[in-house]
C-alpha cells in the first residue's frame, strides 16, 4: 500500500456498478457528476496506486476500467488499481480517507464501528451530496447526528444552498434529541462547500472542430444562419426534474415579440431523454400546440456524440428549474464551459454559479410562505403520495417570472454581441472556478485537513448551534417550503405586489379560458383537484382591474377565502404568467 506520506490519496467507494457510469439506459445527474469526478481523479492526481472499496469484484472492475480509460488520454501506462472489500474497511487506515459518492457517511460509520480491527480515528469518511429531498436521503443525512460520525468526517455540499439545507436538517434533528433524551453533546461532521466540476476541454474544441460540430448539428436540425437556437439539456422529467411549461410559455412570448420586430426566429432544442412515456406524450402534445413562431426540436441526448456536440450548435442555454430536488445544477456549468450565455431560474445552486448580467440572466422565483407545504410532506410521509407526486406538487406552487424570462430571451436573441460577451465571461468562470484540475487539489486539501484533525484528537469537537426548533414538524419530515426556504429569490409576503401577468386577458371570458388552459395541463393534474377555480377567477378579475396591481395584504383583506387560498397558489399563478410580481426586475428589451 501507499505510505503515510500520501495524505491526499483516498479510497473511493463503488456502491454499485453504475454509480460512476452514464452508459446505462437510465441516466441521472448524479451519475454524470460521479463519472466526471472519477475520471478527473485519475487524470489530475499522480499516485503510485489507486484504491477502491467495493462489496464485489465486478464493482471494483468498473473502477479499474474507468481508471485505464481516463489515463489513456494522458499517459501510456495503466494506473495500478487496488481493491479493498467493504468487509475489510479497516484497511482504509493505510490510506487515510474513504470517499463516498453520496450521503453515505452514517452508514459507513457503522461499518467502520462494527469492524473489530478499525477504530473511529483511523480514517475519515467523506461523502458527496447530490439531491436532498428524497426521504431516504434526508434520513441518511439526519442519521449522521446519531451515528458514530466525528469532526474528522465530512459531508461535502456542492453549493451553499445545499449546506444551508443540510445544516437545517441536522439542527432540527439535534434539537429533537435535546428535547427528547436530554442530549448534551452532539457531534457533526464537517460540511464543506466544494462544487462539482467539469472538464472544460471537452466543451471547448479547437476552432476548426467547433465549426464542424456547429455545421453538423445545425444542418441536422435545418437551422438557418440567423436562427437563434436555445438549448435545454438533460433528463426530461416534468415532475421531478423541471417543469418545461414555463420555458415554453416564455419562449412563445419572446418569439411573438421578435416576430413583431422582424427579429430572428427562436428555435428550442430539447436534448435529453424522457423519464417515462407520460412525459414524452405530455411534452409532444404541448409542443404541437405552440405558436408557429417558436420551433421545437426533440433530440435524443443519451449518446456521447450528442451530449458533447450539441453545445456548439446552440446560441443560448436555458434551465428554468423550479424543483426542490435540484441542488447544484451541472448543465449550466457545462453550458458556460461551452461559451454559451445562460438563462436560468434564480433558484438553489444556480444562484451561486451564474452571475446575473455577466454570464447570463437569473429569472426571479417565488416560494409560498413556510407552512404552505406541510400537507404535502404529511401525505408523502404517510405514503399517500409517492416521491414523484410530492416533488411535482411542490414544484407546481413555486413561481417563475416568465415575463422576465421572455425579456431575457428577447434581449439575447437581438444582441449577438451580448451573447458573445456573456458566453466568454461564462467560459472564463467555468475554467477558473469549476475546472476539475482546480477542484481536485481542493478535495485533496480537505483530506489533509481531516487527517490533521484525526491525528490531533482535538477535544474541541464540532457542536451543533443552539437554536430552538423552528417547527413542530418531525425534524426529518419538514414542510418543503421551510426546509428549502432559502432556494428562491424571495418568499411570498403580505407586501408583495401582484400585477396582471403577460398571459392574462383583459376580459372575463378570456381570463376563464386562460385559467382553464393552464390548469388542464397534465403537469398540474394533482393541483387541479385542490385548486378553488371560482376563487382564483375572482382574484384574476380583481387584479386585472388594477393596472398598478395590489399587494397580497390588500387582496386578501377581509376575505377569508382569499386568505386561505392566495398564499399557497400565488406562485402557481406567477409561473403560469397569469400574474406577475411587481418588484421583479426583468431585463429590458432592446
Amino acid at each position: 500500500m501507499s505510505g503515510p506520506a500520501d495524505l491526499a490519496n483516498c479510497v473511493i467507494r463503488i456502491p454499485a456498478r453504475d454509480s460512476y457510469s452514464t452508459e446505462g439506459a437510465t441516466l441521472m445527474g448524479r451519475q454524470s457528476a460521479n463519472e466526471g469526478f472519477l475520471k478527473a481523479w485519475f487524470q489530475h492526481t499522480c499516485f503510485p496506486e489507486y484504491w477502491c472499496m467495493a462489496r464485489f469484484r465486478s464493482e471494483a472492475e468498473v473502477f479499474a476500467r474507468v481508471g485505464h480509460q481516463a489515463r489513456a488520454d494522458i499517459a501510456d501506462e495503466k494506473p495500478v488499481c487496488r481493491w479493498i472489500r467493504q468487509s475489510d474497511i479497516y484497511r482504509v487506515a493505510d490510506i487515510g480517507t474513504a470517499y463516498l459518492p453520496g450521503p453515505q457517511v452514517a452508514d459507513m460509520a457503522w461499518v467502520r464501528r462494527r469492524s473489530s480491527r478499525a477504530a473511529a480515528g483511523d480514517f475519515s469518511l467523506v461523502g458527496m451530496t447530490h439531491t436532498t429531498c428524497e426521504l431516504g436521503i434526508q434520513d441518511s443525512l439526519a442519521d449522521m447526528v446519531t451515528a458514530p460520525v466525528y469532526p474528522w468526517d465530512a459531508q461535502i455540499c456542492p453549493s451553499r444552498s445545499v449546506q444551508t439545507m443540510v445544516k437545517r436538517l441536522l439542527d432540527d434533528e439535534s434539537a429533537w434529541l435535546r428535547e427528547h433524551v436530554g442530549a448534551t453533546r452532539i457531534e457533526w461532521p464537517q460540511l464543506p462547500v466544494l462544487p462539482i466540476g467539469v472538464d472544460t476541454r471537452r466543451f471547448q474544441p479547437e476552432p476548426q472542430e467547433r465549426a464542424r460540430l456547429r455545421s453538423h448539428w445545425r444542418e441536422r436540425w435545418n437551422l438557418r444562419a440567423d436562427d437563434v437556437c436555445v438549448l435545454y439539456m438533460g433528463r426530461i422529467d416534468l415532475r421531478t426534474k423541471a417543469n418545461l411549461f414555463p420555458t415554453l410559455d416564455a419562449l412563445e412570448l419572446a418569439a411573438q415579440r421578435l416576430n413583431s420586430q422582424s427579429g430572428p426566429q427562436l428555435v428550442l432544442a430539447l436534448v435529453g431523454w424522457f423519464a417515462s412515456e407520460w412525459d414524452e406524450a405530455v411534452l409532444r402534445d404541448a409542443v404541437g400546440a405552440l405558436h408557429p413562431g417558436l420551433r421545437v426540436i426533440l433530440e435524443d441526448g443519451r449518446s456521447p456524440d450528442a451530449r458533447l456536440g450539441v453545445w456548439q450548435a446552440a446560441d443560448i442555454f436555458t434551465s428554468l428549474v423550479d424543483n426542490i430536488q435540484e441542488t447544484f445544477g451541472l448543465t449550466p456549468i457545462e453550458a458556460m464551459a461551452a461559451g454559451l450565455p445562460v438563462v436560468v431560474s434564480d433558484y438553489d445552486g444556480y444562484r451561486e454559479s451564474v452571475r446575473e448580467g455577466i454570464d447570463g440572466f437569473r429569472i426571479p422565483t417565488l416560494h409560498p410562505p413556510m407552512g404552505s407545504g406541510r400537507y404535502l410532506m404529511e401525505l408523502h410521509s404517510d405514503q399517500a403520495i409517492g416521491y414523484r407526486d410530492f416533488v411535482g406538487r411542490a414544484s407546481a406552487l413555486i413561481g417563475i417570472d416568465i415575463s422576465a424570462a421572455a425579456a431575457a430571451f428577447t434581449r439575447l436573441a437581438l444582441d449577438a454581441q451580448q451573447r458573445a460577451a456573456m458566453g466568454a465571461a461564462g467560459a472564463r468562470r467555468a475554467r477558473d472556478d469549476y475546472e476539475w484540475s482546480r477542484l481536485i487539489p481542493r478535495l485533496q486539501q480537505l483530506f489533509t485537513e481531516l487527517q490533521a484533525l484525526r491525528l490531533g484528537r482535538s477535544s474541541d469537537l464540532v457542536q451543533s448551534p443552539n437554536r430552538a426548533n423552528a417547527s413542530t414538524d418531525p425534524p426529518r419530515r419538514g414542510d418543503p417550503f421551510y426546509t428549502f426556504s432559502h432556494y428562491p429569490s424571495e418568499q411570498l409576503t403580505p407586501d408583495i405586489r401582484l400585477l396582471p401577468g403577460p398571459l392574462l386577458p383583459a376580459d372575463a371570458a378570456g381570463q376563464r379560458a386562460a385559467l382553464a388552459r393552464q390548469i388542464n395541463r397534465p403537469v398540474y393534474e394533482a393541483l387541479k383537484a385542490e385548486l378553488p377555480l371560482a376563487v382564483i377567477a375572482r382574484v384574476l378579475s380583481r387584479i386585472s382591474a388594477q393596472p398598478q396591481g395590489m399587494t397580497l395584504a390588500q387582496l386578501i383583506n377581509n376575505d377569508p377565502e382569499l386568505r386561505a387560498t392566495m398564499p399557497r397558489y400565488a406562485g402557481w399563478l406567477v409561473k403560469t404568467g397569469l400574474l406577475r410580481v411587481g418588484h421583479a426586475s426583468p431585463p429590458s428589451t432592446l
